[in-house]
């Protein structure tokens, strides 16, 4: 549990890890969103900058804080960190996204209004959201690997990814308010995929990973 504990609020990693999980979904969805609906992203960027104040700033914290970095302390910290070192990453990465996707069925029960007797909807999520999240397991489990094993820095992009996919499905996204989740979900799946190639499957892992006597230098 102290070995835990430190891993939680290991902070000292060095800053591009930080600069990773804290703008590099911001930026990917920005140049993404252009691509594919043109210069009204940009505008509405532009015109509701106060947003960064009043929305995203205040959902981030809450996020971290309350949800998202205790979710990858149960998540990576526990679960897919002795399945890395039982298995291999990517099979840590496939035994997680299943109960990862289980877990966050009760959401969308509650968002989209479904039933639980809607069986075959259920269903469907299930395949689909285990299928997706397999992608973003990689990407979490490659930057917790890279990071020295932070679980803070992981929580942070997890925040980052769900505030920037609800601030543009929602605010920024000119009528389409499920394109945030698509196109954040499109994103994930190809940098876990050059991710996976360029790494040839590790993700960065090293066993026993120690924490660097210098990490700033990291």
């Amino acid at each position: 549990m102290r070995e835990l504990a430190s891993r939680c609020v290991r902070w000292r990693v060095g800053i591009r890890w930080y600069l990773i999980a804290l703008l590099g979904m911001p930026v990917a969805m920005t140049l993404a969103t252009t691509a594919v609906f043109g210069t009204p992203l940009l505008n509405n960027l532009s015109d509701r900058w106060e947003l960064l104040f009043t929305l995203v700033l205040p959902q981030l914290m809450l996020l971290v804080l309350l949800f998202n970095w205790a979710e990858e302390i149960g998540w990576t910290g526990l679960l897919q960190d002795k399945l890395q070192d039982r298995y291999s990453p990517l099979k840590a990465c496939a035994l997680t996204a299943f109960p990862f996707a289980v877990f966050h069925i009760p959401f969308f029960l509650h968002e989209e209004g479904w039933a639980l007797a809607n069986l075959p909807i259920t269903l469907v999520f299930l395949v689909v959201e285990t299928f997706v999240l397999f992608f973003a397991r990689v990407v979490i489990i490659w930057l917790y690997n890279s990071a020295w094993r932070s679980l803070l820095i992981v929580g942070l992009f997890h925040a980052v990814f769900n505030t920037t996919i609800n601030t543009f499905g929602n605010e920024l996204i000119p009528g389409a308010q499920e394109a945030g989740f698509y196109i954040g979900s499109g994103i994930v799946m190809i940098v876990a995929t050059v991710i996976t190639v360029r790494t040839k499957g590790r993700l960065s892992y090293k066993p026993d990973a120690a924490v660097p006597s210098a990490p700033s230098r990291h």
